[in-house]
């Protein structure tokens, strides 16, 4: 009888390694998958801040009313070593930035400054007079190959806070007049670099997401995934990659604010980011006690805010920066 327990021990406990080891290696491919990413500018490489359009789909949006005439590429040192920035720099005129104010944009997971979502925004931005800075995220665009994955904001925020050191050691900008506007995985990046480095005064979140385990969840359902091997994924990627894809969070923006203004954005026909994360952030805004203000703009979908409510978006944006970074304002430092 002993014997036949032993036995059977060891067959139960095999299958539960086995299980476990399957587990793991499924939850390492959906990993893999996910957050792949690959360098250059696809079809979007003949984009410039004065030439670009929606290379995807035809588009009757008016691309061209917001072209920019004037800017400069550069590199300089990403946030952590071996790793360079490639960026577009849109002075507000061509002799330089002046004492305008700065807001760098973020896009989001497996774009670059090509995308026609950050041109137009960036040129939104400079019709009202701010300088804008769009850099390519680390495994992205002209920047450094790291690993070829994306970490969903929580290795790129510190290439967010080196493009702060950039506008201010090499550009002279003041840092009470630097902002961050960020998409999708972007809004992402920007809420931890904006929780993380207090210099930065504001920020804009547009279909952005706050708890990185629902998202994991939802974006597993969204590819036909079961939403159960999401644990899996995520552990895999620590065992494996040695990435956390957890820590640190969005919502460091809304612990760390020190009443710094933030504007968080959503569509309400979003799918791919559901609208709920940006009503979430409202509900930990208001628990925390921040300076948050939002927009759910009706029937807009992911990332679309800015085409379907283009008047609307660049008013409520460019006012929202050109009261936030006024330098008028310093944030609480208690």
């Amino acid at each position: 009888m002993s014997f036949i327990k032993k036995h059977a021990a060891r067959l139960l406990l095999g299958v539960l390694l086995f299980a476990a080891t399957a587990y793991l290696a499924i939850g390492f491919y959906i990993y893999s998958t996910l957050t792949h990413s690959d360098s250059g500018c696809g079809l979007d490489c003949a984009n410039t801040p004065n030439n670009f359009t929606d290379n995807w789909a035809p588009s009757d949006f008016a691309f061209d009313q917001y072209q920019v005439n004037y800017w400069e590429n550069h590199q300089y040192a990403g946030g952590d070593t071996g790793i360079t920035l490639d960026a577009w720099w849109l002075p507000v005129t061509s002799a330089g930035a002046g004492n305008a104010p700065v807001v760098i944009c973020l896009h989001g997971v497996r774009s670059n400054k090509y995308d026609q979502d950050m041109l137009t925004v960036a040129g939104m931005l400079h019709q009202q007079g701010f300088n804008v800075l769009l850099f390519d995220q680390r495994d992205h665009g002209d920047s450094s190959m790291e690993d070829g994955r994306v970490s969903l904001g929580t290795r790129e925020y510190r290439d967010v806070i080196a493009s702060v050191d950039w506008l201010i050691n090499e550009q002279n900008i003041a840092a009470e007049r630097i902002g961050l506007y960020g998409e999708s995985m972007g809004a992402s990046t920007a809420a931890i670099a904006f929780g993380m480095d207090k210099r930065i005064q504001s920020v804009v979140l547009d279909n952005g997401y706050l708890d990185l385990q629902v998202l994991i969840r939802e974006e597993l359902q969204y590819q036909g995934f079961p939403t159960w091997l999401a644990p899996g994924a995520i552990w895999a990627g620590t065992l494996f990659a040695g990435e956390s894809l957890l820590d640190p969070a969005p919502s460091l923006a809304f612990i760390n604010h020190y009443n710094r203004p933030m504007f968080a954005m959503h569509g309400t026909a979003d799918t791919r980011v559901l609208p709920h994360h940006t009503a979430d952030m409202a509900t930990l805004g208001q628990q925390q006690g921040a300076n948050l203000s939002t927009w759910f703009a009706e029937d807009a979908v992911h990332s679309g805010v800015k085409y379907l409510y283009p008047q609307e978006f660049s008013s409520r944006v460019s006012t929202f920066f050109a009261n936030s970074l006024s330098g008028k304002r310093i944030p609480n430092q208690d």
